[in-house]
């Protein structure tokens, strides 16, 4: 913090900027969710709109195994020899089945497997014949994938913002005139 003082002899306090955290670690994954979230909801919109349903699938070790026989994979630079394991290498070779490829293209291919063996999976149960009680039962993280819940949806899905409220700061609504609470009738406004 610097100080001055005014030709009237007054004291004001002046922020240097270059001390300040311009960002932090957490604003930054605040806003890159968000990005994401708008990214997912407008994609799930646009895709409603063609008739095609959309689920959200966990990508975790995707690009570890092979698309093919599901072996553990060697990523690697186009430089280094294929072996090992470099996180972020663009490429990816099976030492099982001698598949080379492109480690996104790999990824991206065992993410739809998992989508549709998630799929089949679901489409053949049976109807249960009498309706189970309901229990809340969370999924084992190693499936990586639930089923959206827009394929049952007669209307179009759902791309409500959950807990983000309707206002882009406390107490500022962000469409002209609109009012938190009704207006009491015969007290003019």
């Amino acid at each position: 913090m610097a100080w001055s003082l005014s030709p009237k002899s007054t004291a004001r306090q002046s922020w240097s900027l270059s001390i300040l955290p311009t960002s932090s670690k957490r604003g930054n994954e605040k806003r890159s969710s968000w990005l994401r979230g708008k990214i997912f909801r407008y994609s799930k919109y646009k895709a409603w709109n063609e008739g095609i349903v959309t689920s959200r699938v966990n990508p975790r070790n995707t690009s570890r195994d092979c698309a093919r026989c599901g072996a553990k994979v060697a990523r690697y630079n186009a430089d280094q020899p294929a072996e090992g394991y470099t996180p972020g290498a663009p490429l990816a070779y099976c030492p099982n089945c001698q598949m080379r490829d492109n480690a996104d293209r790999n990824a991206s291919l065992n993410i739809g497997k998992r989508l549709l063996a998630r799929y089949q999976q679901t489409s053949l149960k049976e109807k249960p014949q009498q309706a189970p009680l309901r229990r809340a039962r969370r999924s084992v993280k190693t499936e990586g994938v639930t089923l959206s819940q827009d394929a049952k949806r007669v209307r179009g899905p759902s791309t409500h913002s959950a807990r983000q409220g309707s206002s882009n700061a406390v107490g500022t609504p962000q469409e002209v005139g609109s009012r938190v609470v009704e207006p009491i009738p015969g007290i003019s406004q």
